[in-house]
């Protein structure tokens, strides 16, 4: 996979599904709220997951700086300081093949107020995803003032997904699709490349980049048990599932069948 593609596959947009939103500030006695959109950790461990493999990518975090802030507008300056703020950098690495090193990038984030050492490592975890390119393009989705229940919530989630399609036809995107991980026929999926990844028991396995019936590359991984894996060859009837494992979480390529 070149550089290129690389990027173009991690800079897909995300299903509406996958897309959160955060509140940020409210109006009208908290009956509307400015709502911002976001992806969470889980969704970026997906993506990478699916475009590189869970055992191409790699995270390490490196404790960055402390500050004290400053009093706020109506706080008394001579108050007893506030508890430094910790912040930390993650680096997050891609395993490039031709090169045969690790690519890292890093960014950085600080402590939050909710659960603060977590949240300051998934903030930074995320900053260093969109060097990637990884949602990316949702800096470029306006905040809407979207309706509230009586706990601050949004009231209609339906209304905000119809925004988030609407605004990534304006940006020329479209909106990935979930890959079918049942168990019956789904079309034809073309294979486009494979990279072998050996493991005791079954010399044959590999990672598998598939294109699916939508259009959508995908990655997989198969034991080989089967044969006629190749690229270019299309295969029907692609039974995929969902796996967890000490590295992640991935897509196993349990069965399928020749496609003429």
């Amino acid at each position: 996979m070149t550089g290129a593609e690389l990027h173009k596959r991690l800079s897909e947009p995300f299903a509406a599904a996958d897309v959160e939103w955060r509140v940020t500030k409210t109006r009208n006695s908290n009956s509307e709220g400015l709502a911002v959109a976001f992806i969470d950790s889980r969704a970026i461990q997906n993506r990478l997951d699916d475009v590189v493999g869970p055992f191409f990518w790699r995270t390490r975090f490196i404790p960055w700086h402390q500050y004290v802030p400053r009093p706020g507008k109506y706080e008394d300056p001579s108050e007893a300081p506030k508890a430094p703020v910790s912040s930390q950098l993650c680096g997050l690495s891609i395993y490039d093949a031709e090169r045969k090193e690790w690519v890292e990038k890093v960014d950085g984030a600080e402590n939050t107020d909710i659960e603060a050492i977590k949240g300051g490592i998934s903030d930074s975890f995320k900053r260093a995803s969109v060097l990637w390119g990884i949602g990316r393009y949702l800096y470029e989705i306006p905040a809407k003032w979207a309706s509230l229940d009586k706990y601050k919530q949004i009231a209609r989630p339906a209304d905000l997904n119809a925004y988030y399609e609407e605004q990534l036809q304006k940006l020329g995107l479209a909106s990935a699709q979930p890959p079918n991980t049942g168990n019956a026929p789904a079309g034809v999926y073309a294979v486009r490349s494979l990279q072998p990844a050996p493991v005791q028991g079954y010399p044959a396995a590999a990672w598998v980049d598939l294109v699916t019936p939508a259009g959508r590359a995908f990655k997989v991984f198969s034991l080989g048990a089967k044969p006629g894996l190749a690229n270019g060859v299309r295969i029907q009837g692609a039974k995929i599932v969902r796996r967890s494992g000490a590295g992640g979480t991935y897509y196993e390529l349990q069965d399928y069948q020749p496609a003429a």
